[in-house]
């Protein structure tokens, strides 16, 4: 009897050829990964290096037969990626507000609260 093996998501597939820290060279494969958003065809990974503790986000999308992906290093945790990712986003009258504030009373304002 054939047992089937189970299909690996594609995201995980990704991380085969991301596999290095950019910042000390460890291999930290993909144990470290987890994943705070899942679209169709899109992953939001969380990866955090078991050496020297460096976090990175990367957005893997599978097209076809291919898959791509970017990243960037970070300093956030991933509750933190997590918990922003799905918090409102900052409209443009709260900008311009802010704007208005720091050109008014400058940054000093803001840390004296």
């Amino acid at each position: 009897m054939l047992v089937k093996k189970p299909q690996s998501e594609p995201w995980r597939e990704a991380l085969k050829f991301m596999n290095k820290c950019p910042i000390c060279g460890f291999d930290h494969g993909s144990s470290s990964a987890k994943v705070f958003n899942k679209e169709k065809n899109a992953n939001l990974v969380h990866i955090t290096c078991a050496r020297c503790e460096s976090a990175f986000i990367a957005m893997i999308v599978s097209a076809g037969q291919g898959l791509s992906s970017v990243g960037m290093v970070t300093d956030l945790s991933f509750e933190d990626a997590k918990r922003l990712y799905e918090s409102d986003s900052v409209a443009l009258d709260e900008i311009i507000e802010a704007h208005k504030v720091l050109e008014k009373d400058g940054l000093a304002c803001l840390l004296s609260k």
